[in-house]
């Protein structure tokens, strides 16, 4: 008898044991102190994002010192040898491109600002290091894509749709930057700033239904719309540029944040299941 209670007090203790040190690597739920929504490695992610913008910003100063154009080129140009759809873009009203443009440059800089309007709210400015630098990722992300992806305009060198037009002054026409025509860096940069902050709000709200998303990402997607109209207006970009320009933000705003929200979840996973000895 003694040995059989001896036996379920070892097992009973053991089991109390167990369970305190299991109970001691459960991860916080959303919502409790030590909580990481996302997990971002500030000593990783600041170089990164200082290097990947400074090299953005080189290729962007090399991308515009392209060569003239020359008059040789003007004459050889076909307007039939534009394709499809970005025919519109030369069927515009010249004389209302200036207006277009600096609203474009807008809608350019709110852009870049929107995550700001995060900071309005307590649990957003309790991270606000953490989300600056993913933000700062997400930025210079979508200006690697401009200066080195094989859709951009380092590899693709197209004329922009203001070389078409005769109204243009020779000068406007011939700089080296009108090569510059793929991909929209205005719509990419505008676009991940929105979508960040979509992502952001999405993160932080996991009580949204899909119905909630839905709306919050076709909100996000509304200015880089309104962007891309407008640089097809100022006779900037193509309508496939601006496009492209609007897949480079939604990556970029989109799935950097997703990264870090993937790393932190990956990083409460593993605390989970780590052995527990002794």
């Amino acid at each position: 008898m003694k040995v059989y209670l001896l036996t379920a007090l070892l097992v009973f203790t053991g089991s109390l044991q167990l369970r305190a040190q299991y109970s001691d690597t459960i991860p916080p739920a959303f919502g409790e102190e030590g909580y990481e929504i996302h997990r971002v490695n500030r000593w990783v992610s600041a170089p990164l994002a200082v290097i990947g913008s400074y090299a953005s910003a080189v290729r962007l100063r090399k991308l515009q010192d392209k060569p003239l154009i020359t008059q040789a080129e003007l004459d050889a140009l076909n307007p039939d040898d534009v394709p499809g759809i970005d025919q519109i873009a030369l069927r515009q009203d010249f004389s209302k491109h200036k207006s277009a443009s600096n609203i474009s440059d807008y809608l350019f800089g709110a852009g870049q600002l929107a995550p700001l309007v995060l900071f309005g709210w307590e649990k957003y400015r309790e991270d606000w290091i953490d989300i600056g630098l993913m933000y700062l990722e997400a930025q210079a992300t979508q200006g690697l894509f401009y200066g080195y992806a094989p859709f951009g305009a380092s590899k693709i060198e197209r004329f922009r749709p203001r070389v078409y037009y005769e109204e243009a002054d020779f000068e406007s026409r011939t700089t080296g930057h009108q090569r510059n025509s793929t991909f929209s860096g205005h719509v990419s940069t505008a676009s991940t700033g929105f979508y960040f902050v979509a992502k952001m709000i999405d993160d932080y709200n996991p009580d949204l239904t899909g119905g909630q998303r839905l709306l919050l990402y076709s909100a996000a997607t509304v200015p880089g719309l309104a962007t891309a109209y407008l640089r097809v207006k100022a006779v900037k970009h193509y309508p496939t540029d601006t496009a492209i320009g609007l897949g480079v933000g939604a990556i970029s705003g989109i799935m950097v944040p997703e990264f870090h929200r993937w790393w932190a979840k990956r990083h409460r996973t593993k605390a989970m299941v780590t052995p527990l000895y002794g």
